[in-house]
């Protein structure tokens, strides 16, 4: 019976016109269904703490747990075991999102399964606001957040004192495929946080654009840039719509923030198993020979870190 079902699974992939990297991920995903899923190295155990200016923890991921003294942020929460009941995570989550009594704004980059995910949404507490980018209510349910909003690039909302800028960010839309034809530009942004003077870029999904990240640099003085740094790797800048360790470092010094905190690898099965740990091998090493190694934030799953 396993056998029949890894032939069908083969032969679904290659009709459906995968490439070779969605299909080497699904297929790592598949061949693994049985196994079990190992724990986080670390856990977060008290997401709030005491006397914090700036704290910042990485669940895994694109999740972020950010706290700006008393308000709570979360980036992209994903807590499910996989993305879109396909893809598997190569390591569990760092935090039990019941620990949460209080999430102040969940952020949202874009609509794809691993940063959008519904069943991850439902387990998050819901006294807070809900924010996501332009085109995405319709993909949205009604979860029953306090607040909802849909921000274009360089939208500002303001609430408590907390001011959050949606910036324009490199990277493209759709989930199912066939609605990236009718979305144009929309559904995918990056976030600025601004909070009592602390200041926090959350970059989402995003491929090197020197233009964009120059610009954000020239507007907000940021203490801390969230930044993805795979799935692209080698020694140029990434893709078009992923940046690389290298184009991640490049970002990080375009928007000028005090420090890095790297994301978006060694989390999920993504078409390689060599290595889960390069990306950030490769940041850790590119950052040394500028000298800028103090101020790479390189977190293990469940880790959390005071900046502040």
């Amino acid at each position: 019976m396993k056998h029949l079902h890894f032939t069908l699974v083969s032969l679904i992939l290659v009709l459906s016109g995968c490439n070779s990297y969605i299909q080497r991920t699904i297929w790592q995903s598949i061949t693994r269904i049985g196994e079990p899923i190992p724990p986080a190295p670390r856990m977060i155990t008290t997401p709030m703490l005491q006397n914090v200016k700036l704290a910042v923890s990485w669940v895994g991921h694109a999740t972020a747990l950010i706290q700006i003294y008393d308000k709570i942020f979360i980036t992209d929460p994903l807590f499910t075991n996989t993305i879109g009941m396909i893809v598997k995570r190569a390591v569990k989550p760092g935090l039990d999102p019941a620990l949460l009594t209080k999430v102040d704004f969940t952020l949202i980059s874009h609509m794809h399964f691993d940063h959008l995910s519904y069943g991850s949404l439902d387990m998050l507490p819901k006294n807070g606001t809900l924010v996501f980018p332009d085109g995405l209510a319709e993909y949205v349910p009604d979860f029953g957040f306090r607040e909802v909003d849909e921000m274009k690039p360089w939208d500002v909302i303001e609430g408590d004192s907390v001011r959050i800028t949606a910036v324009p960010v490199q990277h493209f839309n759709g989930r199912y495929g066939i609605d990236r034809g009718w979305m144009g530009e929309r559904g995918y942004t990056g976030y600025v946080i601004e909070y009592k003077g602390i200041v926090v870029f959350f970059a989402g999904d995003t491929g090197y654009n020197l233009e964009l990240f120059k610009e954000i640099g020239r507007r907000f003085k940021i203490d801390l840039a969230i930044i993805p740094i795979a799935p692209s790797s080698g020694s140029g800048l990434g893709s078009q719509v992923h940046a690389s360790p290298l184009g991640a470092l490049e970002i990080f010094k375009d928007v000028g923030a005090h420090y890095m905190m790297p994301i978006h690898f060694g989390t999920m099965l993504f078409g390689s198993t060599s290595n889960p740990l390069g990306p950030l091998d490769q940041l850790r090493a590119a950052a040394a020979d500028e000298g800028i190694s103090d101020r790479i934030v390189g977190l293990e799953v469940g880790e959390q870190r005071i900046l502040y």
